[in-house]
């Protein structure tokens, strides 16, 4: 898989989401080259664990926003939430029961890559507008 670049089409326009969003890509990065270079599974599953910790105080923060500021389509971004952590709970599985595999690196690049990347552009822009819509500012903390 090739590292991740941000670029301005992944952009929120909310800086606390976008920092968090930065973030997230960074550690994908670090989970991707953990599988290319061959390390073990324990620095691959460090590293997925530490993806899944961020992934869920990520979530926290946008849904406590979401709600916060009366989102109206927090119930189905809360959903795609819980999709994402299934698959990143399936991921983990994985890698305990094989190992770190090529197929596990696979995995990464098509499902947490592309759902990364579909969800920002689409389910959080749109989040991102509704708080600029409003003239509604998250602070950075």
């Amino acid at each position: 898989m090739k590292e991740i670049k941000w670029t301005a089409d992944l952009s929120v326009g909310i800086e606390l989401i976008d920092e968090q969003h930065k973030m997230l890509i960074k550690h994908l990065n670090d989970l991707s080259q953990s599988l290319e270079s061959g390390q073990g599974p324990a620095k691959v599953g460090s590293t997925l664990n530490f993806l899944i910790d961020y992934t869920n105080f990520h979530f926290t923060e946008e849904e406590t926003h979401m709600a916060g500021n009366d989102y109206p389509a927090l119930d189905g971004h809360k959903k795609k939430h819980e999709e994402f952590k299934a698959t990143l709970s399936n991921l983990e599985e994985d890698l305990e029961e094989e190992g770190a595999t090529q197929s596990l690196a696979d995995s990464i690049d098509t499902l947490l890559v592309k759902w990364l990347f579909d969800h920002i552009t689409s389910v959080d822009v749109a989040f991102g507008k509704f708080l600029k819509d409003k003239g509604i500012e998250i602070p950075q903390e």
